[in-house]
């Protein structure tokens, strides 16, 4: 399991430190109402979340911080939606692709989520079709999801279908859970909307996008770069043009400012990597925060 491996020790240094200093959890669940029903209070011990600490009893007490524990009500479901396609075979960076930062956040979402025993699946593409991995609580499914993400990514598969997977995403999981949706740096249209509104009106979802490569970037002056789609290099004297560069990081700001307008009326968390680079610390962030939120 090398690819789940990576990632557990990436969470593990991520980690570390932050709760060398703060009255945080390791891993905090993904879902906020997960354990609502009170059942006694223990000492705090390092690594407990500040959360669940209960101030008034603590401090009637005189003694150690005492930290509310609670009965769990059911294991969550979180499926993980890739786009996948050909897209992904394209590079984030130049140093990475953006599949293997699909495999991270996957597995990052993934690790917290099997840790704290709730289920894990993921929905991806395959052209229009869309192919299911059954939610699943064990390290070995999660891996074979992690490969599958990478199996459907090659620079000739076909283009990802993003309106079909939030389709069927919306009508595969029956009861309400989490959806982690993985995709490119899309713009979001009207139809994409409507399409995140109905599945933020059965699950709660967070979306991260992957970055595209910045043809324009000097460090990738002496690096041929050649399309996805038509396979033709990119001449160094076009990507060297003072307007094409203005030009491609205003589209860049401005498909950003729409996707930020959108998903702030939708109350949807949003994550923007460009790499594998900071990755984990991003999304732990993200996760606190979203729980905090809700």
């Amino acid at each position: 399991m090398a690819r789940l491996t990576r990632v557990r020790r990436a969470v593990a240094l991520a980690t570390r430190h932050r709760v060398g200093g703060l009255y945080e959890g390791t891993h905090p669940s993904l879902h906020a109402g997960r354990s609502m029903e009170f059942n006694d209070l223990r000492e705090y011990v390092r690594g407990d979340d500040v959360a669940e600490i209960d101030w008034k009893a603590s401090a009637r007490s005189g003694g150690p911080l005492l930290v509310k524990r609670h009965i769990a009500e059911r294991r969550t479901t979180l499926m993980v939606a890739v786009t996948t396609g050909r897209d992904f075979a394209g590079m984030a960076s130049p140093t990475e692709k953006k599949v293997d930062v699909a495999v991270q956040v996957a597995g990052v979402f993934g690790s917290i989520a099997t840790q704290h025993g709730d289920y894990v699946g993921l929905l991806f593409c395959d052209g229009e079709d869309i192919r299911v991995d059954r939610p699943s609580t064990r390290d070995v499914e999660l891996e074979r999801m992690l490969s599958h993400i990478e199996d459907a990514v090659r620079p000739d598969s076909p283009p990802a279908g993003l309106g079909r997977l939030l389709e069927v995403t919306a009508t595969t999981l029956r009861r309400s859970g989490i959806v982690v949706l993985v995709c490119d740096d899309v713009d979001i249209n009207a139809d994409t909307e409507a399409r995140l509104r109905r599945l933020v009106v059965q699950h709660e979802v967070i979306l991260i996008t992957i970055a595209d490569l910045d043809p324009t970037d000097s460090g990738l002056a002496n690096s041929a770069i050649v399309g996805l789609d038509d396979r033709r290099e990119l001449s160094r004297e076009l990507r060297a043009d003072a307007q094409l560069r203005e030009a491609v990081r205003a589209d860049r700001d401005e498909r950003a400012a729409r996707r930020t307008a959108v998903l702030s009326r939708l109350a949807i968390p949003h994550l923007h990597v460009a790499g594998t680079e900071g990755l984990v610390p991003a999304v732990l962030t993200l996760v606190r925060s979203h729980r905090r939120a809700r």
